[in-house]
């Protein structure tokens, strides 16, 4: 049995989820008698001021360089862990590390690009160049994780070929992409102390040094056994969470009926069509189904539209949703490897509907295994208490009533395949939908 489906993991999680006090954290931590050690709660409380950022970090939550998208909800965090709370009670004062990378999303990769090149950056010159500048003068720890996965899409197809070498594998990557990546190594190299005493940004490696880090970077993270392996596993939840999408437009674009009896049809599109429930996704949901204008990202979907690229469009939004997953799983991999005890996720961008996404979703805490690398969030909203309050918490209960959800979990797990065949059949009954008296074109293929 893992962890998770203990009782009393259960109930600590619960009462977490609820706390604004370190005493709240405590009682809710000690709710498991320190029966299960391999576990650490990460939680945001609203009357504990200390912040866990850094000021040299903290300051690009605020304008005008509020370009930082944290995966909590705030920076005042406490942490929660047998071995530290036992530090804690013994001594009077306990430190540790808490550690922290800025991901760089593909657009702020790109602009770097263009820098390193000496190429004009255009109408974002006065956006980018302070930022830089100010990550450059601080020091700051940032890497290319978040703009890797952003692009896993342009090479999944070449992740399940057999690979002949690390040059091999180079060589199938798009030329843009490949000039990122190196550019991305050369800009890491700068040295940021003679930097903040010249202004003069001078990289430690060569672009032949930049060029086979860059190399073996993508090949490890891409196409090695465990790359893979990893890969593979994120593409499938990115596989459903475009299902869930499809799903969700499709409803909403298919009646006026109001959003309570739209999320009743949520709710069985999840349980017949995709058979898996996703909390995130559901919210934002029902959040559409009242206001379709209320999801910036999602609002120009309706009736006569042009179909040419949505099917493309609506995978790239649902890479975005799919990106709390990925820094979730960040906590658990990275802190392994982190210099600190603890790892917070962030990450940096431009795009303001990726902003957005998070912000329809707040993340209050999480409770993970340091050994299984398993992790559950916890909302700041109570999703069954959501849902009640907007008259859906009875089919919420259906869904997860003892016969509906023995039945779901009876089916064989999802694939790859299946989960695409899914996505054929849905996307053709969307565009039914918004074009319902065109003659019915070719699927447009997706990746993966």
């Amino acid at each position: 049995m893992k962890a998770f489906d203990h009782q009393d993991v259960q109930l600590c999680a619960s009462i977490l989820s609820e706390a604004n006090t370190p005493d709240d954290a405590l009682i809710a931590w000690s709710s498991m008698q320190a029966q299960h050690p391999d576990l650490v709660g990460i939680v945001c409380l609203d009357s504990y001021r200390r912040s866990a950022l850094p000021p040299s970090v903290k300051k690009y939550t605020n304008a005008p360089l509020n370009y930082l998208v944290p995966y909590f909800e705030s920076e005042h965090i406490y942490f929660l862990e047998d071995d530290l709370l036992r530090d804690m009670f013994s001594s009077n004062e306990v430190q540790f590390g808490i550690d922290y990378t800025l991901m760089l999303d593909t657009n702020i990769a790109s602009y770097i690009n263009k820098l390193v090149r000496g190429e004009p950056l255009g109408g974002v010159q006065n956006k980018v160049i302070p930022l830089i500048d100010e990550i450059l003068h601080d020091d700051l720890n940032f890497d290319s994780l978040f703009y890797m996965v952003e692009n896993v899409k342009n090479v999944i197809n070449l992740i399940g070929n057999e690979q002949r070498s690390k040059i091999s594998f180079w060589r199938s990557l798009d030329k843009d992409f490949r000039s990122n990546l190196v550019s991305l190594q050369i800009f890491r190299s700068i040295d940021c102390k003679e930097y903040k005493r010249t202004s003069n940004p001078k990289p430690i490696f060569t672009y032949r040094n930049a060029g086979r880090r860059a190399i073996n970077f993508a090949y490890d993270f891409y196409a090695s056994e465990i790359g893979k392996e990893h890969i593979l596993d994120f593409v499938l939840v990115q596989r459903m969470i475009l299902l869930q999408l499809i799903g969700m437009v499709k409803i909403q674009l298919s009646s006026n009926r109001s959003a309570r009896n739209k999320m009743a049809d949520y709710f069985d599109y999840i349980h017949e069509v995709v058979g898996a429930y996703f909390d995130r996704e559901s919210i934002i949901a029902h959040k559409y189904f009242l206001n379709r204008n209320s999801i910036r990202i999602l609002n120009k979907m309706h009736k006569g539209m042009p179909i040419s690229g949505l099917l493309k469009k609506l995978d790239n939004i649902s890479w975005d949703m799919a990106a709390p997953r990925f820094m979730e799983k960040l906590i658990t991999s990275m802190t392994e490897s982190s210099e600190g005890r603890y790892f917070i996720p962030m990450f940096v961008s431009f795009d303001n509907n990726l902003r957005e996404l998070l912000s329809l979703f707040p993340v209050k805490g999480a409770i993970y295994s340091k050994s299984g690398g398993e992790l559950i969030p916890l909302p700041k909203i109570n999703t069954m208490d959501y849902f009640q309050s907007h008259g859906c918490g009875d089919y919420l209960e259906h869904l997860f009533s003892g016969p509906v959800k023995a039945e779901r979990m009876s089916r064989p797990k999802p694939t790859r395949l299946s989960v695409h065949r899914c996505i054929k059949r849905e996307y053709r009954e969307l565009r039914e939908v918004i074009s319902p008296n065109k003659k019915m074109q070719p699927t447009q293929k997706t990746r993966g």
